[in-house]
């Protein structure tokens, strides 16, 4: 049988973060600039920079930084 390419749990942590942050994306660039007519453009950007950075600080970041303190604290 197949290995999955990426396990459940990370897969679910991936949609979390897509929508949260198409959301965010949403709301940013309809707050700020309406519906002009580069709004797809603005969108698609906006929501890769969002997606980006979550993705980083919940997948890289803050599991490094966890994995650190316990390493110095004797754990």
């Amino acid at each position: 049988m197949k290995k999955a390419l990426i396990s459940t749990k990370l897969r679910n942590k991936l949609l979390v973060i897509l929508i949260i942050s198409l959301l965010l994306a949403s709301a940013m660039e309809l707050y700020t600039f309406g519906i002009p007519s580069d709004f797809l453009l603005r969108w698609f950007r906006s929501f890769f920079v969002f997606f980006f950075m979550i993705s980083v600080t919940v997948l890289g970041i803050v599991p490094a930084i966890n994995y650190a303190v316990n390493k110095a604290a004797g754990r």
